[in-house]
């Protein structure tokens, strides 16, 4: 009889790049007919009901601020019943043999006591610990704790995290597997129509020639040395070029907005928000690079991105983001905005480079294709 495994996909669309990070993870499974997969979402999620899989939607009942203390209680006390969940969230998740979570989170599979894999992307708090209040510090190491001790495997995407997980969870090297996740299957196959860069760009506003960042305005996405290094580029070259940013205007926005009217750059950088995902690809198209200045990343899901539409990129040098790269890609110390800006200067002047980095690029991402993700994952699953 196959197995019922049921995967999480309570994730919101502007919480970054483990949204995309979800949808890989359902496109590698999709195919597989060794198993029964169930898709558990939020009732307005529509991503995953042509994917010929039961889709079960429901609203978590554990986005109460009761429930948040109830389960943080719980994590602290090492109980795991599942005193929070409504009956309608127990019948759908009884018959369910294993949990695939792949975004970080206890619910509900560790109060169900049912087996369970889940990621772990990173653990920066412990690198930035100032980026976290002492809550925040808190709930992520009961959390992680809790999920890396009862897992039956933890799944990461690089060694560095790993080691990570080993060194501060005192998690098993045997059950943590390092599997890098591919972009979405769309955008490895992405073909764009010539009439819509036109639209996308009025819609938008872009100029004609513009660095790309999609990025959260999260401490460790490094935006306001990023307009440090921009400024450089504005004020000490002739390069006729403007910084598009995107994402949730949130966290450090109030911040980067002053950066950006302090060195009165408000004429060069544009944030336009939140973009539409069909937007996404035309965004990065007619970038002329990808720039990735992020102090802390495990795997950089933009730049696979980049990579998927033959689009350059520069990048920090960071934990595991010169593993991911490889020669695909200009790397830079995203602590000096010098170095930065003759990085994204470099790229802008040398098309011959340009090009070439954007094809290693494109090489480089279509290695890790769905099926032999989906075989790692599923190798997994059968230890």
């Amino acid at each position: 009889m196959k197995k019922k495994i049921g995967i999480l996909t309570f994730y919101p669309m502007h919480g970054g790049g483990i949204f995309q990070y979800i949808q890989s993870m359902v496109d590698a499974l999709a195919a597989d007919k060794s198993s029964t997969y169930i898709i558990f979402a939020d009732e307005n999620d529509r991503r995953f009901d042509g994917y010929g899989l039961e889709v079960r939607k429901l609203t978590p009942s554990n986005r109460s601020g009761l429930n948040q203390v109830i389960i943080f209680s719980q994590l602290f006390l090492g109980m795991r019943q599942p005193f929070f969940l409504r009956d309608d969230e127990r019948r759908a998740y009884a018959d369910i043999d294993l949990f695939m979570s792949p975004a970080t989170s206890v619910y509900p599979h560790l109060f169900l006591k049912k087996p369970f894999i889940f990621t772990l992307h990173d653990m920066q708090e412990k690198y930035y610990p100032h980026a976290f209040t002492r809550t925040e510090r808190f709930k992520r190491a009961l959390r992680n704790q809790a999920l890396t001790k009862a897992a039956k495997a933890v799944i990461c995407e690089s060694n560095y995290v790993k080691e990570d997980i080993m060194n501060f969870l005192g998690g098993n090297a045997n059950k943590i597997a390092v599997i890098q996740s591919p972009p979405p299957d769309f955008l490895l196959r992405y073909e764009a129509k010539p009439e819509n860069f036109a639209a996308v760009k009025r819609k938008y506003g872009l100029p004609e020639r513009y660095i790309f960042y999609p990025a959260q305005c999260w401490f460790h996405k490094n935006h306001i040395k990023l307009v440090e290094a921009f400024n450089i580029i504005a004020k000490e070259t002739d390069e006729d070029v403007s910084l598009i940013l995107s994402g949730s205007q949130k966290d450090n926005y109030p911040k980067l907005v002053a950066k950006i009217q302090e060195l009165g750059l408000e004429g060069r950088i544009k944030h336009l928000g939140y973009i539409d995902y069909e937007d996404i690809p035309y965004l990065y198209k007619m970038a002329r690079m990808l720039v990735m200045p992020t102090l802390f990343e495990s795997v950089s899901i933009p730049i696979y991105e980049a990579f998927a539409l033959g689009v350059p990129v520069c990048c920090s040098n960071v934990v595991a983001l010169p593993e991911q790269v490889g020669d695909a890609a200009l790397i830079f110390n995203p602590n000096d905005p010098a170095d930065m800006a003759d990085k994204m200067v470099q790229l802008l002047r040398d098309k011959p480079l340009a090009t070439e980095l954007a094809a290693r690029g494109r090489q480089r991402v279509r290695s890790f294709d769905h099926k032999e993700y989906a075989t790692k994952i599923l190798s997994v699953i059968d230890r």
